[in-house]
């Protein structure tokens, strides 16, 4: 074995402590990016209410740090300054909601959901799912309102809330994804394999639950009308490698 991995959660903190003794590859060294281990009071009407809607089936995945939610407001602030979505490992720990901060957020009397959205959206390439921030900026517009009319949300993002191949030879959580053809990046490490795998079967569970919202995004329009216009050959105009129109002349005359 090259390494063992050892879960070990603390009964006092709403957190996952992870020891490993290893010595093997530079992959299986470093910890996993985990949910902060801020823990707030969670009153007892939220409580309840979490309960209520179904809360408990999702709060094991937040415990275990297979995912994370991403502060609604931090994401509208993000969208607002023209930065760019991070990779989960790249998120700095105000971004996060512990689970203690998520639980706390719920509220009774809402039209019975959690204050959870769950993000479903195309990537628009390879290496980042948004690199212009046109997502980034579909989605704020969405949460604001959402987030002026019933406070703090958390938001499950697959590239913001779990874990993504973005670190680089060193180790370091770069803004971008690295393809399986990039050996010299260590990409995730061993522990984030896991805890990936599992969210990868969590993030379904997130996105059918009954009382989570559901945000799907549509990917940018295409061109504009008129600049298709100026990627089509002009009227009378023969393309190259076609055979001329009937009559032997471009545009038939």
């Amino acid at each position: 074995l090259c390494g063992l991995l050892h879960l070990l959660r603390s009964p006092n903190r709403m957190s996952t402590v992870w020891t490993r003794w290893t010595v093997g590859p530079r992959a299986l060294l470093g910890a996993p990016h985990l949910a902060p281990d801020r823990e707030v009071e969670v009153p007892a009407a939220a409580r309840a209410a979490w309960e209520a809607m179904g809360g408990g089936e999702l709060e094991e995945s937040l415990l275990s740090s297979q995912v994370v939610l991403v502060d609604a407001a931090w994401l509208i602030g993000l969208s607002s300054s023209g930065g760019k979505l991070p990779p989960r490992q790249a998120l700095p720990p105000e971004a996060v909601l512990s689970p203690s901060e998520a639980v706390a957020a719920c509220r009774s009397g809402w039209p019975d959901c959690l204050p959870v959205v769950c993000v479903s959206h195309a990537w628009l390439s390879a290496e980042h799912p948004d690199p212009r921030g046109s997502t980034l900026a579909s989605l704020a517009g969405a949460l604001q309102p959402l987030v002026e009319r019933r406070g703090r949300h958390g938001v499950l993002l697959d590239y913001c809330s779990i874990h993504q191949r973005c670190r680089d030879a060193a180790g370091a959580a770069q803004h971008a994804c690295f393809g399986p053809d990039h050996g010299s990046v260590v990409g995730l490490y061993a522990s984030e394999e896991a805890l990936r795998k599992a969210a990868e079967r969590a993030e379904v569970v997130w996105l059918s639950h009954p009382h989570t919202q559901v945000a799907l995004l549509a990917p940018p329009p295409p061109p504009s009308a008129s600049r298709q216009q100026q990627l089509r050959p002009q009227q009378g105009q023969q393309q190259q490698g076609q055979p001329p129109p009937p009559g032997g002349q471009p545009g038939g005359q």
